[in-house]
């Protein structure tokens, strides 16, 4: 199919605690689901997507790309998506884009053009931060950094947190708070996917992993083990 626009595309994303589909087809037309989980996406992810098939009158085997987010985030919850999407895309030999969360934050921030800090969760006492300005992010400039350290960190410039609220954690945020433009959908992942299809920015699924900036405990476990072996 030449027209891009009208590619029926499955978008995933797992790597907070909300689950978050969407199935985009017939050029504009668009069915989606967003619901926080108090268990493992794992449980019920394939329920999810086939219900999004059925919501949308349309069978699997006419999927012609998915999109997923790849982090950083929660590190189960990143595998579990990935594993979905790559066995998907390779039992129907279609296409897989990648598209990360600071690429979300830019699109969702575009208008703004101060530099801001965009702060994901970690773990209970760090966060990564990165920053996007003008519709564009540089991911390598993301780090982890501490809680208690953030403000430090951002000094005078803007923020805005994915999947909390930053005056929650702090009595007083003393920056500009973006936060409340984050709220964002499968929609968003799904228009960025396109974009990225029609660029041909496509990943290998036997390479392509979570974005993560640091190692998860379930690996330093096993490094540790592998040592001591």
């Amino acid at each position: 199919m030449n027209n891009v626009s009208a590619r029926i595309l499955l978008g995933i994303d797992t790597s907070s605690r909300y689950l978050r589909l969407g199935l985009t087809f017939g050029g504009d037309r668009l069915v989606q689901s967003n619901e926080e989980s108090e268990r493992s996406h794992g449980q019920f992810i394939i329920k999810k997507i086939g219900e999004l098939f059925q919501s949308a009158s349309l069978q699997p085997a006419a999927l012609e790309g998915i999109v997923v987010c790849v982090g950083p985030g929660s590190f189960t919850g990143l595998r579990i998506g990935l594993a979905a999407a790559k066995g998907m895309v390779t039992a129907l030999d279609i296409p897989l884009v990648p598209v990360t969360v600071f690429e979300i934050a830019a699109f969702r921030l575009r208008h703004v053009k101060e530099t801001v800090h965009v702060v994901i969760p970690l773990n209970r006492d760090e966060c990564i931060v990165g920053p996007v300005k003008d519709g564009d992010c540089e991911q390598e400039l993301a780090r982890v950094v501490k809680y208690n350290q953030l403000f430090e960190t951002v000094g005078n410039d803007a923020v805005a947190a994915m999947g909390f609220l930053l005056h929650e954690r702090y009595p007083e945020v003393p920056v500009v708070d973006y936060t409340d433009q984050l709220d964002w959908q499968a929609a968003d992942l799904l228009h960025l996917g396109r974009e990225k299809l029609l660029k041909g920015e496509i990943a290998d699924p036997a390479i392509l992993e979570p974005l993560y900036l640091q190692k998860s405990q379930a690996e330093i476990r096993f490094e540790e083990r592998q040592q001591k072996d």
